[in-house]
């Protein structure tokens, strides 16, 4: 994504806390040990990769922004990444135990969104989870735009009704949702068989 790019050297510097570790390791301790995981938008690899490693995982970073992709290679020189969109995601069927994306999906325009969930489900092992960020009740897929050191984003979100039907007609469900204490709105799906 061209506006991370932008941003890449100052996102390295300000996204140093650990937002999203508690959530990312306890669905780690949910997974067999050495279980396969996509990092969707796995951004510089930090703090998410790393914690997933940390539990004894083996994770393959997807990434669209170069720059960002770059400072994964730096961070995580012995963890695999690509480069591409997770709609066209570089992966054979059922080649994952568990797939995550923080701060993703909402970058997506809903028809996106929708093909991104449908190949996360291809990807991943029946009753495999999914991890996912996205808005709240208040998301109706219409876009919102906001700026992040000084670039323009465009976010997009549904309703957790929403999600809960696109991610059923995907053969995947629902498990739960929570939000963090910085308005992180959390999505735990499963595949289904």
């Amino acid at each position: 994504m061209r506006e991370y790019d932008l941003i890449a050297d100052w996102y390295s510097n300000e996204r140093i806390d650990q937002t999203g570790v508690p959530e990312v390791s306890a669905l780690a301790a949910t997974l067999a040990p050495g279980s396969r995981i996509l990092d969707i938008g796995c951004g510089n690899g930090l703090p998410l990769t790393r914690a997933l490693l940390d539990a004894g995982h083996h994770l393959v970073g997807l990434e669209s922004s170069a720059a960002m992709l770059g400072r994964f290679h730096t961070n995580l020189p012995r963890t695999p990444a690509v480069r591409a969109i997770v709609e066209h995601a570089p992966f054979l069927d059922a080649s994952f135990d568990a797939a995550i994306a923080w701060g993703v999906l909402f970058h997506l325009t809903v028809e996106r969104q929708r093909e991104a969930i449908e190949e996360v489900s291809r990807v991943l092992r029946p009753r495999s989870p999914f991890l996912f960020t996205s808005g709240g009740d208040a998301g109706t897929g219409d876009e919102v735009v906001g700026v992040m050191n000084g670039v323009t984003f465009h976010y997009y979100s549904f309703t957790i009704d929403q999600y809960r039907e696109i991610l059923g007609g995907l053969r995947m469900r629902l498990v739960e949702t929570h939000e963090d204490s910085g308005q992180n709105r959390y999505y735990l799906a499963e595949k289904l068989d």
